[in-house]
């Protein structure tokens, strides 16, 4: 295993060069923009597309870890070979931190700062989360969430690898050995380890996934649904978390798929971590259609003017092409590719479910960020009109394949530096595994040891 992660393939070279492509694109993007519309002189709506990518990277990205901690809360077995997948998404979490801090001069201020006494439908201030603005709010706030979440991240990467890295530092020369003795040095496996390690992974889950859903609550709120005047819903903050869990679950079966079948590890990735996600990824696409379709009820029973006008934009008229085309992606494909058994009990089946998932993803950031930046005037009463959609223009392409190119990039370079097969586990759960017979036929007997 430590040769696994020791040797290139080719494969491996192709991809890590084609990803640093585009985050060198992604830069460029980036300053184009700056250089030609600034952070504030235009307005936040040129940086929509930026503020899509952001969001769809720190979504994906921040949900992919609480796979592993969920599924090892609840013992599910099959998880074992995927697990470290999951965690070494930590490394983008810092990636998160570091593309919100433009995010902090796009964003307009809470305060109108046009406000003149007696103007008909001008708000003093637009209407957030943050009702009676504390201090810090928002920017100080969701900065400290997401940099919560890329520690908490981290920790549960570094307890779990701890192990494998003790392992492999008997085997290792060089840069590479004393990477490992400062790292794992103190882990020699020892029962009371163990058993710590255990309990510190539990607590550390735990307050992750709070962490997270709040944070996830913060950014869909602050750079979605307050940028559009009148739009008052609490359906879309779980309507985004639904989104993360289905896509993060999705990218972290394609990575599964594509170890398994060019990446050498057949043997250590069976097909039920396959067969068994692929039944939630079927759950999670069909609670998505159900909050989709909670969302657009009660907008469309309400029937105030900015509800209707809402719908016109972000689902109808405006953002029409783009919103059937997410709802293709996202549940149409998934649903019938996941409803047949055979598919879901095989490797290619639930990953071809992810891809579409993760275009659906995709256009759904589109869709919700880049109407909300590109909406009008955020101090007034309500969406008053309908205004037209935004398409990128060569800069906007740019960032959002940089963006997720350099997140791409970072994951690489840590399965490199890091076993991306969490190999303790898998050892732990052979030990559990044994072949018996029963009558004429060989059966799988599973230990439950707790």
């Amino acid at each position: 295993m430590g040769g696994k992660t020791r040797s290139i393939p080719s494969l491996y070279k192709l991809v890590l060069i084609a990803t640093g492509v585009l985050a060198v694109l992604g830069v460029v993007g980036f300053f184009m923009r700056l250089s030609a519309d600034g952070f504030s002189a235009n307005g936040h709506g040129p940086w929509g597309y930026y503020a899509s990518a952001f969001a769809y990277v720190f979504l994906i990205t921040g949900a992919a870890p609480l796979v592993s901690v969920a599924f090892r809360i609840t013992k599910s077995h099959w998880r074992r070979s995927i697990s470290r997948i999951a965690e070494l998404f930590a490394v983008v979490g810092v990636l998160n931190v570091i593309l919100y801090i433009p995010l902090i001069f796009i964003l307009p201020s809470i305060n109108n700062p046009n406000f003149g006494a007696g103007v008909h439908g001008e708000l003093v201030i637009r209407r957030t989360i943050w009702m009676e603005v504390p201090f810090g709010a928002p920017h100080l706030w969701n900065f400290l969430g997401l940099l919560a979440l890329a520690v908490t991240s981290l920790a549960i990467l570094w307890m779990s690898a701890t192990p494998d890295m003790a392992e492999a530092r008997s085997s290792a020369t060089g840069l590479r050995k004393l990477k490992y003795n400062l790292l794992s040095g103190h882990w020699y496996g020892t029962g009371r380890q163990w058993n710590r390690q255990k309990a510190n992974l539990a607590i550390l889950g735990a307050l992750y996934f709070m962490t997270l859903i709040f944070v996830q609550f913060l950014i869909v709120s602050d750079y979605a649904m307050s940028l559009i005047a009148g739009w008052k819903d609490s359906i879309l903050p779980p309507l985004y978390t639904v989104t993360g869990f289905q896509s993060a679950l999705s990218l972290i079966l394609i990575i599964a798929f594509v170890m398994r079948r060019w990446g050498g590890y057949r043997e250590y990735i069976g097909i039920s971590p396959f067969w068994a996600a692929s039944k939630i990824q079927l759950g999670l696409t069909l609670l998505w259609t159900y909050h989709l379709f909670a969302f657009f009820i009660t907008f469309w029973y309400g029937r105030l003017e900015v509800e209707q006008n809402l719908l016109r934009y972000l689902l109808f008229e405006s953002y029409g092409p783009i919103f059937w085309a997410n709802l293709l992606f996202i549940f149409f494909i998934p649903f019938f590719i996941l409803m047949w058994n055979p598919i879901r009990k095989s490797d290619w089946g639930p990953a071809l479910a992810g891809v579409s998932i993760l275009v659906g993803s995709l256009l759904f950031h589109i869709r919700m960020f880049v109407g909300a930046f590109n909406a009008g005037d955020i101090y007034d009463l309500g969406l008053s009109s309908v205004p037209p959609a935004v398409f990128p223009d060569i800069w906007d392409v740019f960032m959002v394949i940089g963006i997720i190119g350099l997140a791409a990039f970072l994951y690489l370079v840590a399965a490199k530096v890091i076993p991306i097969l969490s190999i303790w586990e898998v050892k732990e759960g052979a030990l559990y595994q044994s072949k018996r017979r029963l009558f004429h036929g060989e059966y799988m007997v599973l230990a439950k040891p707790e």
